[in-house]
C-alpha cells in the first residue's frame, strides 16, 4: 500500500514536472514567433504634425532653443579658455537671449501632445554639449600647458 502511494505520488510529481516544461517551452515558442513575424508591434507613430497653436509655439521655441546650443557650441569652441569651466561658462553665456524664455517654451511643451518627449531630447542635447566643451577644454589643457612652457616668460 505505501509502495503504491509512492509511485502514484511519484507519477503525479513527472506529470507536474512535464507540465511546467511544457508550459514554459509554449511560452518561450509564442515570445520568439511573436518577436519573429511581429505580433502585437505598435506600428510607429506618424509624424508629429503642429495643429495647434500651443502646439506651433513648442516647435518654433524648440527649434529656436537649438539653435542656441548650436551658436553656443561654435562660441565655445573658438574662444581659448584656460579651464573647462571657463569653457562651460562661455557656453551658458552664448545661450542667451533664447534660453531666458526657456520656461515659457517649457510649458507650452508641456500642454503639446509630443512636446514633453521633444523638450526632454533638447535637455539631454544641452546637457551633452555642456559636457562636451568642458571635456575638450579639459583635454586640451595638458597640451595648452607644454605650449606655454616653450614660449617666452613674458608672452605665457
Amino acid at each position: 500500500m505505501v509502495e503504491r502511494a509512492r509511485l502514484r505520488g511519484r507519477r503525479w510529481a513527472h506529470v507536474l514536472v512535464i507540465g511546467v516544461a511544457a508550459a514554459f517551452i509554449a511560452s518561450s515558442g509564442w515570445q520568439i514567433a511573436s518577436a519573429v513575424f511581429g505580433l502585437g508591434v505598435v506600428p510607429v507613430a506618424e509624424p508629429w504634425r503642429a495643429s495647434s497653436a500651443t502646439d506651433r509655439a513648442c516647435a518654433s521655441g524648440l527649434q529656436s532653443l537649438a539653435a542656441a546650443l548650436d551658436r553656443a557650441a561654435a562660441r565655445c569652441s573658438a574662444t581659448d579658455e584656460a579651464t573647462a569651466e571657463q569653457a562651460a561658462a562661455v557656453f551658458r553665456r552664448a545661450l542667451s537671449p533664447e534660453w531666458d524664455a526657456a520656461s515659457s517654451v517649457s510649458t507650452a511643451c508641456a500642454a503639446s501632445r509630443e512636446g514633453l518627449d521633444a523638450w526632454a531630447a533638447l535637455e539631454r542635447l544641452k546637457i551633452a554639449e555642456e559636457q562636451v566643451a568642458r571635456r575638450i577644454h579639459a583635454e586640451l589643457e595638458p597640451l595648452r600647458r607644454d605650449l606655454a612652457t616653450h614660449l617666452p616668460q613674458d608672452l605665457r
